[in-house]
Order: C-alpha cells, then sequence, then structure tokens
C-alpha cells in the first residue's frame, strides 16, 4: 500500500506542474492523491474480500461514495471560508503587483532599469508612444532608453506614413468602389485560374445574380456557353494575348449566359493591372449588353431593306440581291428569272374599302407569295400593288410556267376585306436571263414588260418577255407622247355622236363619242387611247377636252335647231371627283351658254366604290344644275339596292353583254327584265345600249325598256350626219 500511495503522490506532483498549478509544499500530493488511495485500498487489500467479487465491488462502491461526499464538503467549506475571509483580507496580491515583487509592492524599492520597464510597460497599456521613456545620461540603461526612444519615433514615422497610404488607398478604394457601383457596365474581375473577384452591381443586374453568390466561384464555368469555353479557357491561360480568341484591351463579342440560363450578346473589354513590364494574375471584363443594340441594328437593317407593312424586301435589297445572283449565275445556278406581279384593279379596291383594307389585302398577298414560293426565293413588294420575285436555278419556260400557274392559283383565292369575298386578279411578266453581264434593271424592266402585256391580254395571266414586247413597250410610250400632244393642240380629236331612240325610234338623245384622227380619215378607237390617258395620268385633261367640244357643238346646234336632245357624255371617276371637275364644268357652260337640261352624264358603277359620299355630293350639285345621271354598263359593277336607292341618278343603263343575248338565253333575259323592273321600281328610267337587231328590240320594248341605242338603229355619226338627222327631225316636227 505505501509503495503504490508513494508513486500515486509522484504522479500527482507531476500533474500538477505539468498543469501549472502551485504548490511548493507538494501538500495536494501527499494529503489529497495519497489520501484517496489509501481510502480505495481497503477494498483491494481487505482479508476477508475477495478481489472482483461482490462484495469487492461493493466495498468499493462504499468507498468511493464515502470519498465523493468528503471531497464535495470539504472543497465546498474551504471555497466559502476563503471567499468570506478575503472580503475582508485579502488573501493573495494583484496579478500585476506579483509580476513586481514584493520588493516594488511592499517596500517600494526600486531601480532605473525598473523605471524603464515601468514606463515601457506604461506605454504598452496605455497604446501611447508618442510620450518618450525617462532618459538617464552616462549610464547604460540611459542609452538603452535612448535607443529605444529612437526606435519607437522610426515606428511613428513609418506608422505615419503607413496610416497615410493605407488613408490614400481608402479613398481610392471607396472612389473605385463608386465608379463600379455606378457604372453602367458589367464590370467583373477574376484571377488566371477565371475565379471572380469583383463583380459590381450592374454586373448583378445583367447577370440575375447576387455578388455574394459568384465570388470566388469560376466565371467560365458560371456564364461562357459551353461551346466557347475551351476558347476563351485558353485565351485566360495566354492572360488575353493570344493571336485568336479574347484579346486585350480590344472589343470582343461573345454569347454570354445569365443564371436563369438565357443567353445575350455581349461586348467585352478586358484590361489588366500591370506591374512594370509584366502582366498582372488579375483582369477586368469590362461587360456591356448589346441586346437593345443588335435590335436597334436589325431594326435599321430591316427599315433600310425591308417593306414596313409586309415585312417582304424592298427595292433596294432585291436590287442588290438580283445584282449578287446575277454576277454569280455561273457558279450557283444557271439562269435567273423575275417574275413581277401587279394586283389587277387595286386602286378601286383601295378606294372604296379604304386604306385600312388596301393594306389589308397587301399582306394578305405578301402571306400567299412566301407560301406558294421556295425558301431561297427572294421577294420583293416593289411597290404599291407590285410585287417581285427572283428565282434561281435551272429555269427555262416549261419551269417558269409552271411557277407562274402556281401563284395564280393562290392569288385567285377569294380574299375576305370589308365582310366581303373579293377575288383579286394578277397579271404577271416574267424574264429569264443567263447572261450573267445583264443588268438588274434590265431584267426587271422586261419582266415589266411582260406584265403589261398580261394586263393589255386580259388581266389575271402571265406572259413570259419577249423582244417583241420591248418593240410594243416603246410604241405605247410613243403613243403617250402622240396622246399628249394631241391633248394639248385640240385639232386631232373628232367628235362622233350615236343617236337614242324610244320605243317609237324616235330620236331622244345624242352619246358623244371620241375619235382620234392621228392622220387624215384613219380614226383611232376610244377603247385604244382612253386606257393610255387613264395610264398616263392624261384622262381629265381629255375630258376637258372633250366636254369644251361637245359643248361647243352644242350651242351650234340649239341656235339653228331648238330640238336638238340631250347629249351624254362619259366622264371617268377620277374626273368626276377631282376638285377641278365643278368649277371647270360651271365655267364652261357659262361661256358656251349652255343649261343643265341640255347635257347628261353617263358614268360607271365603279365610280360608286370610291368615296360614296363625296359621289352623292357630286351628283346632287349635278342634279341641282338640272343635268341628268346615267349609270353605265349597269349590272357588270358593284353597286348594291343601299347605294342604288340613295344615289341621285335618273338612267340605269343595261349594259350590252346582257343585251346580246337577251332574246335567246334566259339567264341574260331575267337579268334585262329584273333591271328594268328594278328602274321602274325607282323611279328612273332605262336605255339599252348594244341593240343589234329586230329580236333584242321587241324583247326589251316588251318588257318596258325606255330607250334603246345600237347599230339596230344608227352607228355613230359625224357632225354632218347628225346635222342632218336634226334638220329631218325639226322637218317632221314642223310637219305635224
Amino acid at each position: 500500500i505505501g509503495i503504490i500511495a508513494g508513486l500515486v503522490m509522484y504522479g500527482g506532483e507531476r500533474l500538477m506542474l505539468k498543469m501549472r498549478l502551485d504548490d511548493a509544499l507538494g501538500v495536494v500530493p501527499a494529503h489529497l492523491f495519497a489520501g484517496v488511495w489509501g481510502t480505495l485500498a481497503v477494498a483491494f487489500f481487505h482479508q476477508s474480500i475477495t478481489l472482483f467479487s461482490d462484495a469487492f465491488w461493493a466495498q468499493l462502491s462504499s468507498q468511493l461514495t464515502g470519498i465523493t461526499v468528503v471531497g464535495l464538503f470539504s472543497f465546498t467549506l474551504a471555497w466559502l471560508a476563503l471567499n468570506l475571509i478575503n472580503r475582508f483580507i485579502p488573501l493573495r496580491v494583484s496579478a500585476e503587483q506579483e509580476y513586481l515583487g514584493m520588493n516594488v509592492t511592499e517596500h517600494n524599492a526600486t531601480t532605473e532599469l525598473l523605471d524603464l520597464l515601468n514606463s515601457m510597460h506604461t506605454q504598452e497599456r496605455q497604446a501611447n508612444f508618442n510620450q518618450r521613456v525617462p532618459e538617464e545620461p552616462f549610464t547604460e540603461v540611459g542609452q538603452i532608453a535612448r535607443q529605444y526612444n529612437r526606435v519607437i519615433e522610426r515606428v511613428q514615422h513609418e506608422m505615419a506614413q503607413r496610416d497615410s497610404l493605407l488613408s490614400d488607398f481608402k479613398s481610392s478604394e471607396k472612389r473605385k468602389s463608386a465608379i463600379l457601383n455606378s457604372s453602367m457596365d458589367s464590370i467583373v474581375t477574376i484571377n488566371l485560374e477565371g475565379n471572380i473577384l469583383e463583380f459590381n452591381p450592374a454586373a448583378e443586374r445583367t447577370f440575375g445574380c447576387l455578388q455574394a453568390k459568384v465570388i470566388n466561384r469560376n466565371f467560365i464555368e458560371l456564364f461562357i456557353l459551353e461551346k466557347d469555353r475551351p476558347s476563351v479557357t485558353e485565351s485566360l491561360k495566354s492572360k488575353f494575348v493570344a493571336s485568336s480568341g479574347l484579346l486585350i484591351n480590344r472589343r470582343n463579342t461573345l454569347i454570354l449566359r445569365r443564371s436563369t440560363s438565357d443567353t445575350f450578346p455581349a461586348e467585352i473589354t478586358i484590361t489588366g493591372t500591370t506591374f512594370g513590364s509584366s502582366i498582372s494574375n488579375e483582369f477586368t471584363l469590362h461587360i456591356r449588353d448589346v441586346t437593345r443594340q443588335r435590335r436597334l441594328q436589325e431594326k435599321l437593317r430591316e427599315l433600310a431593306y425591308s417593306d414596313p407593312l409586309t415585312g417582304l424586301y424592298n427595292r433596294t435589297y432585291f436590287l442588290d440581291a438580283l445584282q449578287i445572283a446575277l454576277r454569280n449565275i455561273h457558279q450557283d445556278s444557271d439562269s435567273v428569272a423575275v417574275f413581277f406581279l401587279d394586283l389587277d384593279r387595286f386602286k378601286k379596291i383601295n378606294d372604296t374599302l379604304g386604306h385600312k383594307a388596301g393594306d389589308e389585302l397587301l399582306t394578305e398577298v405578301a402571306a400567299r407569295l412566301i407560301n406558294v414560293t421556295r425558301e431561297r426565293d427572294t421577294i420583293c413588294r416593289w411597290g404599291g400593288d407590285e410585287f417581285v420575285i427572283m428565282m434561281t436555278g435551272n429555269h427555262d419556260e416549261t419551269t417558269v410556267v409552271t411557277s407562274a400557274t402556281k401563284i395564280l392559283q393562290v392569288m385567285r383565292e377569294a380574299v375576305n376585306l370589308g365582310g366581303r369575298d373579293l377575288k383579286i386578279p394578277t397579271s404577271i411578266g416574267i424574264s429569264i436571263t443567263s447572261d450573267a453581264n445583264c443588268q438588274p434593271m434590265t431584267l426587271i424592266q422586261q419582266a415589266d414588260i411582260a406584265m403589261y402585256n398580261a394586263k393589255q391580254a386580259g388581266r389575271d395571266n402571265f406572259k413570259i418577255f419577249e423582244l417583241t414586247m420591248a418593240r410594243d413597250a416603246s410604241d405605247q410610250f410613243n403613243f403617250e407622247q402622240t396622246l399628249r400632244q394631241a391633248i394639248q393642240s385640240a385639232q386631232q380629236f373628232v367628235m362622233f355622236y350615236q343617236p337614242k331612240v324610244n320605243q317609237h325610234r324616235e330620236l331622244v338623245g345624242l352619246e358623244a363619242l371620241v375619235r382620234l384622227e392621228l392622220s387624215p380619215g384613219k380614226f383611232t378607237s376610244p377603247a385604244e387611247f382612253i386606257p393610255v390617258a387613264e395610264e398616263s395620268g392624261q384622262i381629265i385633261a381629255l375630258e376637258e377636252l372633250i366636254l369644251r367640244l361637245v359643248f361647243a357643238q352644242l350651242a351650234s346646234w340649239h341656235h339653228t335647231n331648238p330640238l336638238t336632245p340631250r347629249v351624254s357624255i362619259n366622264l371617268s371617276g377620277l374626273h368626276l371627283l377631282s376638285d377641278t371637275f365643278l368649277p371647270f364644268l360651271n365655267q364652261c357652260m357659262e361661256e358656251f351658254a349652255i343649261p343643265g337640261a341640255w347635257i347628261e352624264f353617263e358614268v360607271t358603277e365603279s365610280v360608286f366604290l370610291n368615296d360614296i359620299e363625296r359621289c352623292i355630293q357630286v351628283l346632287q350639285v349635278l342634279q341641282g344644275m338640272e343635268i341628268a345621271i346615267s349609270i353605265d354598263d349597269f349590272g357588270t359593277g358593284y353597286s348594291s339596292l343601299n347605294y342604288l336607292k340613295n344615289l341621285p341618278v335618273d338612267v340605269l343603263k343595261i349594259d350590252r353583254s346582257f343585251v346580246l343575248e337577251c332574246a335567246s338565253q334566259k339567264e341574260d333575259a331575267k337579268i334585262c327584265s329584273t333591271i328594268i323592273e328594278l328602274a321602274s321600281t325607282l323611279g328612273l328610267s332605262t336605255i339599252a345600249e348594244g341593240v343589234e337587231n329586230q329580236a333584242q328590240f321587241e324583247f326589251l320594248a316588251a318588257h318596258g325598256c325606255d330607250n334603246f341605242q345600237g347599230y339596230y338603229f344608227y352607228r355613230p355619226l359625224s357632225v354632218t350626219r347628225i346635222d342632218e338627222l336634226l334638220a329631218a327631225t325639226l322637218e317632221v316636227s314642223e310637219t305635224h
């Protein structure tokens, strides 16, 4: 027991030394540790107890309980007693006094070295190094104090410089931070591994993620598309100075990815911090989202090269594309074909239903052309209601005929405009070339000429350009000039008049018909020059000339024959609705002293498809002047009963196409009888034009037609023949 107690005491002392517990006399190891062992030894060495038996464990437990209870009681009582005594009588000095020692704290003993140490300790405690420590001259401690003060001064100087530099650096960082935070560009700083070091607010907005989420994460993995990562990684490894990929101090364009996986086009400028002549391992990326700029560029390109209404290419783009196609004609294709399309009677629909309906029609046409052509074909809105298509490849007459037929089939489908299903006939001209030296405008002009030939051939068809067409176009141009000169001279137009009769074959009126006499005795029909006048913008000037010629003749006839009947004059819708018509008419009537009761104006139904309110207004003015109004070619146009009952008209003129077979075809007979009944219901008179035989005359008369006009009665007569007819009429009248 004693040997083990000695070992326990020795081990306990070593433990206290290791734990730095102060026990100079070794009381704790000798009494506490050895006493605990002595108490426990009872269980181990009692003669009546076998080791590790139940009695052993019971005795050991009893001994441990006693040790624990006694220990807690003793230590608790001692701790309370010592704390109570320490309140009145300090049992231990402070740590500072303990550090200084008893000589200083108890006996106030001091030395020069101790004073120096105290001064240094005071500086350390107060963190105030501005106050120098006392220096005793001529002593070793004084020299130490002097050197210490010098060191402190040097340290203070260095610290002041450091503080100044640190202050400047902080100010610079604040300015830099303010610039970064206020910059509209995304600014991202990365290291040579691609890890993000800085991420300004603009970058947060651009990429859609917070700075805290991306700092120290890899920029390439986060924001570079997978297909671009290898090249960007190589550029980063080369510090952006390689000949390919992203380059330092250059504007680089790249598609980047946001945190939402959306992509956007970016312009990236890379700068690096330099130390001397070397580039640092940190790089700043100035990133600008150029989505809006790209869209603006695309919009500008669209405005420059596309039609804003239909979205098709415009003529500028088409000419460039055609030039390229012709230049590469032997490389990319064997030939180039151009299709020139014009919508027949588009202006009539546009004026009737309004510009909005016209725009809808043009948009629908564009959609149909896109659907019926190949993706490689170039479609252009040339202007107005004209469209041009370029097709490249191995084209001949057979292939272009097939393409043109498909286009016409699609264009013939009805279009619903303003609640009406309308068919829009289209005329197409085609030109083909295999000549790489052919000029774009030449090819387009050829297609344009072919298109006009298609119109002249009845519209709603196509024609392929032939050289004879160019000569015809030249003749057409020359004829326009001839017509213009004839109108200006007013010497080459001759008036003919076709009589109108009633059921008793009595003369009731005349229709003025103009002829163009280009050479003596050789007359040109109005069917030839009226369309030219309309297309060339000369129709108003021509009709004004006709009015003057008719009024002059009418005044002459009434001067010699007061029984001269009304004379009807054909009037175009363009002239009727023009601002100059009524003033010019009043001027002529006043000049030639012509009352309104002497004249009648014939207008076609198509006039009422334009501005119906304006039409009614003008016709009411004419009726107020006692001028009769006749609807020419009635039944072939778009008139509705609603329009008809509101129109100030006097006569319905049955078109010759219905009169031709009215006596033999049930359909035409029914149409004619219906028109006559309709006119009677509305209080209007009727006249049938194109009556050529007795059967037609008898049928129409039997159904109540009022008046008649046609070769069965009279052909158009010259003024001389009309003079004779009027004289005979006057003679018969005087006889009765």
